[in-house]
């Protein structure tokens, strides 16, 4: 081959490598780049990353309730706990039960009819006899206003009446396996056979605020129904005072005189959600708010 096909050909060598650089530098920089998207946590696809409560020995306030615990939602843990699985009655926070059978029966706009109110005494939403309402304005009513009338007329409606609802509740706490747990009305009479535990209370609570629905009403302050001739108009306002307060999520108060001050509750803060129950107290909201404010003194999560 003579000198200038020679060089020729190396001269088609070096032009070619020349061009191939870019290529090259390329694909080294996908190859870098791919190994630090492979490194980074992925989105989709994988759980989130459960961070541990981390408690650093402040003592707890005392409580004049006779049951409460306080739980970390995300970790499943109890931070605190006094008498956890002691039966008490529960008064009003009954109505998490009564509205969570409710919620897997009746849809949001059937019709229900008020009949015999005389059992529902005390709390109520102003329901008069003969009075037909959307079980959602129904469900309001018994939540918001701890309507006594409101639980007694959804009860009324289910399938076999009183006594079939009052079944279906017990049925629902055997499902949930709660142990130390039983109803016989569905507003939160006392009655010795009538009972929770903080415990139990807690898991009822968990349960009911997997339900849209149930989560959304108990976070409204106040709203208005009507029946559905629009002949009466129900102002409706939370009984809960703590949901002026930021993060409180719910959900439900309840008192009577054996029962005293009852309160479950469900706050978020620093993005950690936390169970409340606090049951015969003589200031359920003070009380809770100490709770949950030591909670956050005391734990850190890693």
């Amino acid at each position: 081959m003579t000198p200038i096909l020679y060089a020729v050909l190396a001269l088609l060598i070096s032009v070619n490598v020349l061009l191939g650089l870019p290529k090259a530098v390329d694909l080294i920089q996908t190859q870098v780049s791919a190994k630090n998207t492979a490194e980074a946590p992925k989105i989709a696809g994988v759980e989130k990353r459960i961070l541990m409560p981390k408690g650093h020995g402040i003592f707890a306030p005392t409580f004049t309730a006779s049951a409460v615990i306080a739980k970390d939602i995300d970790s499943d843990t109890l931070l605190f706990v006094k008498d956890p699985d002691k039966r008490v009655p529960i008064a009003s926070t009954t109505k998490i039960m009564t509205a969570l059978v409710a919620l897997d029966y009746f849809k949001p706009n059937d019709v229900l009819t008020a009949f015999d109110l005389s059992q529902a005494g005390g709390s109520s939403m102003g329901l008069k006899t003969g009075e037909q309402l959307s079980f959602r304005a129904i469900l309001y009513g018994m939540l918001l206003n701890s309507g006594n009338d409101a639980a007694y007329t959804i009860a009324e409606n289910y399938p076999g009446g009183i006594s079939g609802f009052i079944d279906a509740m017990n049925n629902k706490a055997l499902s949930l396996g709660l142990s130390n747990t039983h109803f016989d009305n569905p507003a939160g009479f006392d009655s010795p056979n009538h009972f929770s535990s903080a415990n139990d209370l807690g898991k009822i609570a968990e349960t009911a605020m997997n339900n849209y629905q149930f989560a959304r009403v108990v976070s409204t302050k106040e709203t208005e129904v009507s029946s559905l001739d629009k002949s009466m108009i129900h102002p409706l306002k939370n009984l809960n005072k703590l949901l002026d307060d930021p993060g409180v999520l719910g959900i439900k108060t309840g008192t009577t005189p054996a029962a005293k001050e009852n309160l479950v509750g469900l706050l978020e803060r620093n993005g950690h959600k936390i169970l409340t129950v606090v049951l015969g107290s003589d200031d359920r909201f003070k009380e809770t708010k100490e709770l949950t404010d030591w909670v956050f003194i005391n734990f850190t999560w890693e």
